[in-house]
């Protein structure tokens, strides 16, 4: 991992209090000058033409906070990192206002790929999922599911839905990382959704990729026919490790690391839930023994990269 990550620029994001005309800048931990969106962070820290980490304020983050729907992408060694306490990324909303349509409720959502009743969690831990159905009358007729109609987007759950009742999934990007070809850390770091994965590194690359207790979740393909990962590292030849995270959420695959004629990926795995680990040309998870005392901290993930990395 690239040390100049943790002395360079610290750019702070505070999605309630932030304000994206800000400089960001401050020492660790210091957001009065934060900024409002990861995005704008990765735009100030580009500037710097240097190493630097994005340090946010736990809490939530929605639609194209992200990487502003892809357009905005980290091009330095970088570290984005929920500062004390996890970030929440949703590529939808987490508040939906819903009306009542007699059988369906309604809400102004455009865009929908999938819907989870947030509410009523899976024996995983996970969400529901709401089935699309065919027409109105189909979802009026039948309980836990959706469908969309014209500019509305109605659901049926039997009862009528609170707020945060429903996670609406739409077709925005979640931690889509499609050029950025350099180190990159991420810790508390936890996405829902995304028509590129909830995570995905894509560019042919020589670095090392080091996630520590994040999550990545419900990711929802813009093509409804071509099921995908959760989380995807391609062609990267470097260390890719990731501890205490975590990807699932139906669809498809949940971890998927991918050579694809790029030779020298090692890939380590600690206390991650494995299932199906992807198609193609892959690796398997090796896990690794467990750490101790701040074993969730980036600087214990820093010497266990160092220990780890190729020589």
């Amino acid at each position: 991992m690239n040390h100049a990550i943790w002395s360079g620029a610290a750019i702070h994001v505070y999605g309630l209090a932030g304000n994206d005309g800000n400089s960001g800048l401050g020492a660790d931990g210091d957001f009065a000058n934060a900024k409002r969106t990861i995005h704008a962070a990765f735009t100030a820290g580009n500037a710097t033409c240097a190493a630097y980490r994005v340090l946010v304020e736990p809490g939530e983050y929605a639609e194209a906070a992200f990487t502003r729907d892809g357009n905005d992408e980290p091009n330095q060694p970088v570290a984005v990192i929920g500062w004390g306490g996890p970030l929440r990324y949703r590529a939808g909303p987490f508040d939906v206002i819903w009306s009542d349509a007699g059988g369906t409720f309604t809400a102004n959502e455009s865009s929908v790929r999938r819907l989870f009743s947030s509410d009523l969690l899976m024996p995983e831990g996970l969400y529901t999922e709401l089935r699309e159905a065919a027409d109105v009358a189909s979802c009026a007729a039948t309980v836990n599911t959706w469908v969309h109609e014209g500019v509305l987007l109605h659901v049926n759950i039997g009862s009528a839905p609170g707020a945060r009742d429903i996670a609406v999934i739409q077709s925005f990007h979640g931690a889509r990382f499609l050029t950025h070809d350099k180190d990159f850390y991420l810790e508390n770091v936890h996405c829902e959704g995304g028509i590129t994965w909830a995570l995905n590194f894509d560019a042919v690359a020589a670095r090392n990729i080091v996630g520590v207790n994040c999550g990545f979740r419900y990711s929802a393909s813009s093509n409804p026919t071509a099921l995908q990962d959760f989380a995807r590292v391609r062609r990267t030849n470097g260390l890719v490790a990731f501890f205490d995270c975590d990807a699932s959420g139906g669809a498809k695959d949940g971890w998927s690391f991918h050579e694809d004629g790029t030779p020298g990926m090692h890939v380590r795995c600690r206390a991650v839930p494995v299932g199906a680990m992807g198609s193609g040309r892959r690796f398997p998870a090796m896990v690794l023994p467990r750490m101790t005392g701040c074993g969730r901290s980036y600087w214990a993930a820093i010497l266990v990269c160092r220990a780890m990395a190729p020589k």
